[in-house]
């Protein structure tokens, strides 16, 4: 089974995606985290996603193709994806699906968490990432057992580069005339299945589950 899970920014689809692949077994393709990982190599390519990264820009999808090519191995396709932050176009979209049918697979479920423009700005205040692992967090919907310390690392938490007030705004700018045509053609299609992402995470999800069973 593959799933894509699409929302704005601070929707909780990382949270969910988390969930979603453990109750099924998928395997779990954080968009984010695989060019976060890129652009800490310190390479050419690494140099030039964080520079997309820094300054609130979508990565292109010459670069973003590439990652998720790798990541499209046997052994991840054979447990099932569930892919959160991607695609974030309808390019994208279409070029996944081309991708997975020559490996005769195809997405099963897409999707979208629905919030408004005031809860995300409200929930992304409060997030923040570990510098060492990765691993996201937020002090509002879903805060590190010690004060602002990586559960994993146990080293202090971070206000990530793309979460400064400026980068999300432009962020969000992206988001409404990249993606919103993407999920207005699947809605048109009938392939989404649109969830309220504002109710604590434990609601969402039973929403989810209740919706793909």
């Amino acid at each position: 089974m593959n799933i894509i899970i699409a929302g704005p920014q601070g929707s909780g689809k990382g949270t969910q995606a988390v969930l979603l692949a453990e109750k099924f077994g998928l395997i779990h393709c954080e968009i984010g985290n695989l060019l976060r990982q890129a652009a800490k190599e310190k390479t050419p390519i690494g140099e030039k996603i964080a520079k997309f990264i820094n300054q609130g820009k979508i990565v292109p999808n010459k670069i973003t193709f590439s990652l998720i090519e790798n990541f499209l191995m046997e052994k991840n396709l054979k447990k099932g994806i569930v892919f959160d932050g991607f695609p974030r176009r309808i390019s994208q979209l279409f070029w996944l699906e081309r991708k997975l049918k020559e490996r005769k697979q195809k997405i099963d479920y897409f999707i979208y968490l629905k919030l408004s423009k005031k809860e995300v700005l409200r929930r992304l205040s409060g997030r923040r990432g570990c510098p060492q692992c990765g691993r996201i967090y937020n002090l509002l919907t879903m805060p590190p057992k010690k004060d602002e310390l990586c559960d994993d690392c146990g080293v202090p938490l971070v206000v990530r580069a793309d979460d400064t007030p400026a980068a999300i705004l432009k962020r969000l700018e992206n988001y409404k005339t990249a993606t919103e045509p993407m999920i207005a053609y699947l809605k048109e299609k009938k392939r989404v299945i649109v969830i309220n992402g504002e109710p604590p995470v434990e609601e969402v999800f039973r929403q989810i589950i209740k919706k793909i069973s």
